[in-house]
């Protein structure tokens, strides 16, 4: 069956510039998902106050070499939608700036600003990379308030009071997360600038800011986008008034890819409800999450990511090119744990097994 994502849209609806076609669902997702190339190689930080028109920016990232390196994250037609959008007349009009890069073992942050025509500026925050401390921080997400979020409200901060006008905010997958955390963590007089956050199949909170005064201000303006099968969108603390999507992503990963997201003019294909599926291996891994206090979390997402640090890489692609050697470096250091923090590993990975296979199993009947 013939379906149309995001990529289709632009060579569609491109040629309409935005003072013609207003800012659009599918506007907000092309801008979030191109967040994903480096753009910390060509445009301008917040320090250096300068914009860069996008074609231009463009012609500076394309000079570095592996800027279009998907790796296993990032999706494979990402660099096709920057080219793309870079020529069409509606977003060549932009200007791009503001962008920081803050990458260690324990932050995985970027976010970069477009100017749009009318003024008005979105701030897009970065969704997970392929680095592992990305992935750490990820988990990290259901005990603590992670290095990200401080740098995303930071960053909202900043860009607010250096530029004046009204402001979108959003993110693609911890993208989203990040969008969402800075809008509700930023002070009352930045709120009420902001016109919409967005976050793309983002996923929530450890603790529910649903409840919160800030959220409350601002829930008529927060959008969060979940295709009907998707995982990541439904970790944790989520908005239960959440948009469900169309997907044609064939598992649960598949669905996060949002150029499997389908688009029906300016928008994304409603669903009234989650599906089966979806909903039953999401409530497995909530169940999971939810069999360990912070504590334990916490305790899991160290040992975990130590075991895989042992293997010398820093990306999964690393992780997956060199992988008889990443297991056997994985073994050994697992073997040289302590015994209590062994059985408390196995302890965890059991519970997670048991939890995924309930939601598989009961799955296994339907979409």
């Amino acid at each position: 069956m013939a379906y149309e994502n995001c990529l289709d849209y632009l060579r569609l609806r491109g040629i309409f510039p935005g003072t013609v076609a207003p800012f659009c669902p599918v506007d907000n997702l092309i801008l979030s998902v191109c967040a994903y190339v480096p753009w910390e190689e060509a445009v301008p930080t917040l320090r250096d106050g300068d914009w860069l028109p996008f074609p231009q920016a463009v012609e500076a990232l394309t000079s570095h070499p592996d800027w279009d390196a998907v790796g296993l994250i990032m999706p494979k037609d990402t660099p096709t939608l920057v080219m793309e959008a870079a020529r069409s007349p509606r977003f060549r009009p932009l200007a791009l700036g503001c962008c920081e890069h803050v990458q260690d073992e324990n932050t995985q942050f970027a976010a970069l600003t477009y100017r749009l025509p009318d003024g008005t500026l979105y701030l897009a925050f970065r969704g997970t990379d392929d680095s592992l401390a990305g992935w750490k921080e990820c988990f990290a997400l259901s005990y603590t308030t992670v290095p990200a979020q401080k740098l995303a409200q930071e960053y909202l901060i900043q860009v607010a009071r250096r530029y004046p006008g009204k402001l979108r905010v959003g993110g693609h997958s911890k993208g989203g997360n990040l969008a969402v955390w800075a809008a509700v963590h930023a002070p009352p007089l930045v709120r009420r600038r902001i016109l919409q956050v967005i976050s793309n199949d983002g996923p929530g909170f450890g603790r529910d800011l649903t409840t919160t005064r800030a959220y409350q201000e601002l829930a008529d303006r927060i959008v969060t986008y979940v295709p009907q099968a998707s995982l990541v969108g439904t970790l944790l603390h989520q908005d239960p008034r959440a948009r469900i999507i169309q997907s044609h992503g064939a598992s649960t990963v598949g669905q996060h890819d949002p150029f499997s997201w389908e688009v029906k003019g300016t928008g994304f294909v409603p669903l009234p409800h989650r599906s089966r599926r979806g909903e039953r291996e999401s409530a497995g891994f909530r169940g999971w999450v939810d069999s360990m206090n912070p504590q334990e979390r916490e305790e899991f997402t160290e040992v975990f990511f130590s075991l895989l640090a042992a293997s010398q890489a820093e990306t999964l692609s690393e992780l997956s090119q060199g992988w008889a050697d990443s297991a056997l470096a994985v073994v050994s250091a697992y073997a040289a744990l302590p015994p209590e923090i062994r059985r408390d590993m196995l302890r965890f990975i059991w519970r997670l097994l048991k939890n995924l296979s309930r939601g598989i199993l009961g799955g296994a009947s339907g979409d």
